[in-house]
């Protein structure tokens, strides 16, 4: 009987808009549309108004929401300093570090989690150095040769299997959804990464079986950390990950739930995939 409560729930949850991913002005939207039904129904009924109160507050838990279409009110109706208030910085790429615990759990010799410095561990490893211009910061050659290759090898692959392999974990365990604006992951029903496209996890992926080879020290890297590493490969992507095609390095105008917001952006030309996307 839990485990069945368990599974409707799961079902009906939404965690691309909650948790980490929620946005703060569509909730208070929809908290105040859920007092105000309460209300509204506590009129007729009471204990009815009660009863909706609390299934429209469940539901705002749950799926992030109550009535669907809230952002585009918040961003016609909310003004720009109040939206403002609420802002915060976009969901990280990396895997939640809860739906690993098991794989980390012996790792005794964990460095302290502080910033890190991609271009400073990478270049202190040898996976990245001077361009032949010297203008800029390339992969190593044989680096360069070894991302590829391991991004051929998994292009075909089931990501759920991937997913689950890379960390550890009973693939049923992992759920893997490929949205339009994003690739969300959950881990028994948990969020647990969330990417700008099927290209982007694809990169990550082989970008984990780069650096583990080439970091002596990568296992006492916390996972957010082997993250940030991991993703900042993607920088130096050639061709399209997901459909070999070319790419474009530009600036953009993105749609988070509530603003816009200016992004150094790689994006796929034959696809649209999105490589990479890095707030300014």
């Amino acid at each position: 009987m839990q485990s069945r409560l368990s599974r409707t729930i799961d079902r009906f949850r939404r965690p691309e808009y909650t948790g980490e991913n929620r946005c703060p002005p569509c909730t208070v939207v929809n908290v105040a549309i859920a007092v105000a039904l309460a209300i509204v129904t506590a009129v007729v009924s009471p204990p009815l108004g009660i009863v909706v109160g609390l299934v429209s507050l469940l539901a705002i838990y749950l799926r992030g929401y109550l009535v669907p279409g809230t952002p585009t009110l918040t961003k016609r109706y909310f003004p720009e300093w109040l939206l403002a208030k609420f802002e915060k910085a976009p969901a990280s790429p990396a895997v939640d570090q809860r739906a690993t615990q098991e794989r980390q759990r012996d790792a005794t010799d964990a460095v302290e989690d502080e910033d890190v410095d991609p271009e400073r561990v990478l270049l202190e490893a040898g996976v990245v150095a001077d361009c032949v211009d010297g203008t800029d910061l390339c992969l190593a050659d044989d680096v360069a040769e070894q991302f590829r290759s391991r991004i051929d090898d998994l292009r075909g692959g089931d990501r759920q299997e991937q997913l689950a392999d890379r960390f550890d974990i009973d693939p049923e365990r992992v759920r893997h959804r490929d949205l339009e604006s994003h690739v969300f992951v959950t881990v028994d029903g948990r969020r647990a990464g969330r990417w700008e496209s099927d290209a982007a996890l694809l990169a990550d992926l082989a970008g984990f079986d780069v650096l583990e080879t080439r970091l002596a020290d990568w296992e006492t890297f916390p996972l957010e950390t082997q993250s940030q590493l991991v993703a900042s490969l993607r920088v130096f992507v050639e061709r399209c990950p997901s459909c070999e095609g070319e790419i474009s390095i530009g600036e953009e105008t993105v749609e988070s739930c509530c603003r816009a917001h200016e992004v150094y952006a790689i994006t796929c030309d034959d696809c649209g995939a999105r490589v990479i996307e890095v707030t300014q």
